[in-house]
């Protein structure tokens, strides 16, 4: 299923001209965008699950609830992303992709380039992650993409809200962010204001 999804992502970007192929060197920083890193993170702290709030839906993933990623560092130093989720309700079967990142020096763990299908890659940055290490915002570099975690499935309302207006400080379109449903109860909920 997130195979597909990968692989029609892969070319979608490939016409819109969002994918970084490595031809700059491979430690370069990305250029400015709305997709700034915050400060160096931990990147010890940060592994582990981390269940998606919301995001800016990209083909069918908004087909999709229940969605976390899966972060793993392994002994190369790279990093296994898994990407999870279940199609349209919480009675079907997780599916999901696993990517390989690797983190781009200089940058303090912020950016990964993930590689979705070889030889293509994207850079992700981090912008945000509290002091807690319970709240995360990463984007794709060029904007289009960006994701609210969590460590829990479920945030407070006013805790969602701070991190979409921090989202909006930046000079993301946040009209465009769709909350993900992490329990079959706030399925076909409207979105906080």
């Amino acid at each position: 299923m997130r195979n597909s999804i990968a692989c029609l992502a892969v070319l979608a970007t490939c016409l819109t001209g969002c994918v970084h192929a490595p031809a700059a060197a491979p430690d370069a920083p990305p250029s400015a965008t709305a997709c700034v890193a915050g400060p160096p993170i931990d990147l010890q702290r940060y592994m582990g699950r981390w269940y998606v709030i919301a995001e800016t839906p990209y083909l069918n993933d908004s087909d999709y609830v229940g969605s976390y990623d899966e972060w793993t560092l392994r002994a190369d130093g790279q990093i296994t992303d898994d990407y999870l989720g279940r199609r349209q309700s919480f009675d079907q079967p997780v599916t999901g992709s696993r990517f390989v990142a690797k983190i781009v020096g200089g940058t303090g763990n912020t950016t990964w380039r993930v590689r979705l299908l070889w030889p293509f890659e994207v850079l992700v940055v981090t912008a945000y992650v509290d002091p807690n290490y319970h709240y995360t915002i990463r984007c794709m570099v060029d904007s289009n993409m960006v994701w609210v975690l969590s460590r829990s499935p479920t945030i407070d309302a006013a805790t969602y809200l701070d991190l979409i207006a921090r989202l909006a400080g930046m000079g993301f379109k946040v009209e465009r962010i769709r909350q993900v449903p992490q329990d079959a109860e706030r399925v076909g909920l409207p979105q906080p204001e």
